[in-house]
């Protein structure tokens, strides 16, 4: 593995277990850590596989898509700017403002969260093989576990 793929894979991993330390233990130290190193993982992977090109990112992201699922859908690259963009607003917000973010309705915050939890299933256990989709798999099972915990008590 080049050291280019390494900053790929290695950012979104770490992305992917900080969200799930920052939404479990509702710590945005690591929930923005996590919208950070999602944005790392973007910028790096713009720069060394799609060479700065979206047209490249789209039209590689749809391969992708076509040859897991069968289905040739181009909006993944549009979806994949809209996560980081929810996720990076979230953070700043709750970083910034924790006051206001922690006093806005509740629908919001299921609403983000929910939208986020999405994409990382997809993108971390759906998309992903080997060493990082054992993360995903792990991060999800304690976002879920967490989840289930507040549910309960």
């Amino acid at each position: 593995m080049s050291a280019a793929e390494f900053l790929v894979f290695a950012s979104i991993s770490c992305s992917v277990a900080c969200w799930a330390i920052g939404d479990a233990m509702r710590w945005r130290a690591a929930w923005m850590a996590g919208a950070l190193l999602a944005l790392t993982h973007s910028v790096a992977a713009f720069g060394f596989f799609y060479q700065w090109s979206h047209a490249t990112a789209e039209r590689l992201t749809t391969a992708q898509s076509a040859a897991l699922t069968g289905v040739s859908f181009s909006g993944g690259i549009y979806v994949n700017y809209l996560f980081l963009a929810v996720w990076l607003a979230d953070a700043f917000w709750w970083w910034l403002r924790p006051d206001t973010y922690d006093a806005r309705p509740r629908a919001v915050s299921i609403a983000v969260r929910t939208f986020i939890f999405v994409i990382i299933v997809n993108g971390a256990i759906v998309f992903a093989d080997g060493a990082a989709r054992a993360v995903g798999i792990a991060s999800t099972a304690v976002v879920v576990l967490a989840q289930a915990r507040r549910s309960i008590g």
